[in-house]
């Protein structure tokens, strides 16, 4: 499975997480104890950018991380790249479909 360009959270998430001490299985527990059912591989691939993270995922990653929403955006992103990936009317779904990798 390739990364998904149109996730630019996951090293974000992976840099507070680390920051804190916990492993992705913490951070997994955590999101869990607040509402989300995660799991460890979904929090691995999201880091990895293997997957979209989605809105309302972010939000309960801010909450649990101790940011606001906004400080797991990438500081400087490659428009010139983005872009044309986030145009390119592929599907957007959140998840791949079965043999989609």
């Amino acid at each position: 499975m390739k990364k998904c360009a149109l996730n630019v959270v996951g090293p974000q998430v992976q840099k507070f997480r680390t920051r804190k001490g916990w492993t992705q299985a913490v951070l997994a527990e955590k999101l869990q104890l607040l509402g989300w059912n995660v799991s460890l591989g979904s929090v691995g691939k999201l880091e990895a950018q293997l997957r979209r993270v989605p809105d309302c995922e972010l939000l309960f990653l801010a909450r649990i991380l101790g940011v606001n929403a906004g400080d797991l955006l990438p500081k400087r992103v490659s428009y010139r790249h983005l872009g044309p990936q986030f145009q390119s009317g592929k599907r957007l779904a959140v998840f791949p479909a079965r043999g989609e990798r």
